[in-house]
């Protein structure tokens, strides 16, 4: 049967990150480029007798989403060209361990990325805030800023449009946005349909006008930006191998 199928490989798969999933979790997280409903599933789950879990989302996850709203409320949002801060990763997953840091997605406004991400480093050294230093072992709840991305460019690349990453974009936690951004972001990112159906259309983002900024930055503004990126790149290739980085995306994740 199919979609028997589709359940156990669903299952199988959350397994490798060590997530057992409820009945919700599951219908939401699905592996399946068609859409199912909750009765149905549960059906299957039922006389199968597969086994799911009735555990919710647990106290270490909760602290760790508390942190990060934290952070956005007294850090993050003082940052203007900030648009949007997200939590992904185990975190994002509910799944998330105590030993665990926390992954975390920004997008900026158009041209502005580089010069953001380099006020940021600057802030929270000063700050002494928590976070996770490249190369080293993840501690807990520190603070890994993996995800970069300019509102020109919410697309993730074709080379990153797989089955793990559209599970990322559905679980992903919007903790803070403005200008619509995180409805624009989905919607640019349709793609993920074809992986997980049920969770993208259960986003409900539709029939949304995309209206990405097009104000113009200065001519100074831009430079500073590009300076910034060509001064980070060349730090980053000193530290070891370049990750998926250009001018308006940065993804350090592996």
């Amino acid at each position: 049967m199919k979609l028997l199928n589709i359940i156990n490989k669903t299952i199988k798969y959350t397994n490798r990150f060590g997530a057992r999933l409820n009945l919700n979790q599951l219908y939401f997280r699905l592996l399946s480029n068609k859409k199912y409903t909750l009765n149905e599933i549960e059906k299957i789950i039922k006389n199968y007798e597969l086994r799911i879990t009735n555990k919710k989302i647990n106290i270490i996850n909760k602290k760790k989403i508390k942190l990060a709203k934290d952070l956005v409320k007294n850090h993050l949002s003082k940052f203007g060209d900030i648009l949007m801060v997200g939590i992904t990763g185990s975190v994002a997953a509910e799944n998330a361990r105590k030993n665990e840091d926390i992954d975390i997605l920004i997008i900026c406004k158009r041209d502005t990325l580089w010069w953001t991400r380099l006020k940021l480093r600057l802030y929270i050294k000063l700050k002494n805030i928590p976070h996770r230093k490249y190369g080293q072992k993840e501690n807990a709840n520190d603070f890994c800023f993996n995800l970069w991305i300019d509102e020109s460019n919410l697309i993730v690349p074709k080379l990153k449009q797989n089955q793990k990453n559209a599970m990322d974009l559905i679980l992903m936690k919007k903790i803070w946005s403005k200008n619509n951004i995180y409805e624009k972001f989905i919607k640019e990112n349709k793609w993920a349909e074809k992986y997980v159906a049920n969770g993208y259309n259960q986003l409900r983002i539709k029939n949304y006008e995309l209206r990405i900024n097009r104000d113009k930055n200065s001519i100074i503004s831009k430079g500073l930006n590009y300076l910034a990126f060509m001064g980070q790149i060349a730090y980053i290739r000193l530290k070891g191998p370049v990750k998926f980085i250009n001018l308006r995306q940065a993804f350090f994740h592996k």
